[in-house]
């Protein structure tokens, strides 16, 4: 099987989109965008939780994406602070602290404070106090730093998905 496309066809299909009434391009659209809203936090998500080595789910918790239909506009949006190493799977052992992921960190233990909170520290001299807490990475801060890996990420989604999505999107809203 051969699959053959010159610009004739290219060009007729840009003039009978042209010719659709207004509403049905707008909704098309809308639905396209929707969707490519939901893939792009995806493939944010997972690009962001392999640079950081942290579990998806806890990535995709920080992340929110919204489109503007107005602005014709998707914005993925990715808040967080350092993540502190007690919220990652770790256990405690007579050596110290094994992070998942991270490894043993010697001479580390996992205390909670009297106001609830549990972290893992570490003493900072050579006395029992001061003790300091220990902090795994910042997915946010991995994106304002590495922004062309996530831009590459979006460019790829959008070159293979989008055209054929709000292609998608007129069939379903076209009769026969």
């Amino acid at each position: 099987m051969q699959v053959v496309i010159d610009a004739s066809e290219i060009d007729a299909l840009g003039r009978a989109i042209a010719r659709l009434p207004g509403e049905i391009k707008t909704k098309a659209f809308a639905r396209a965008m929707r969707r490519m809203r939901d893939m792009a936090r995806t493939r944010i998500v997972r690009e962001n939780a392999k640079r950081t080595d942290l579990p998806v789910g806890k990535v995709r918790a920080l992340t929110t994406a919204a489109f503007n239909a107005g602005g014709n506009s998707v914005e993925v949006v990715m808040r967080s602070d350092w993540i502190g190493l007690a919220k990652l799977p770790h256990q405690q052992t007579s050596e110290g602290v094994r992070v998942k992921g991270r490894g043993l960190l010697k001479s580390a233990f996992v205390a909670k404070m009297k106001s609830g909170h549990v972290g893992v520290m570490i003493r900072s001299g050579s006395g029992r106090l001061p003790i300091r807490e220990l902090f795994g990475p910042n997915p946010a801060h991995d994106i304002t730093n590495n922004p062309d890996e996530y831009t590459k990420v979006l460019a790829e989604l959008i070159e293979e998905h989008l055209a054929p999505r709000v292609l998608h999107e007129l069939g379903r809203l076209l009769p026969g």
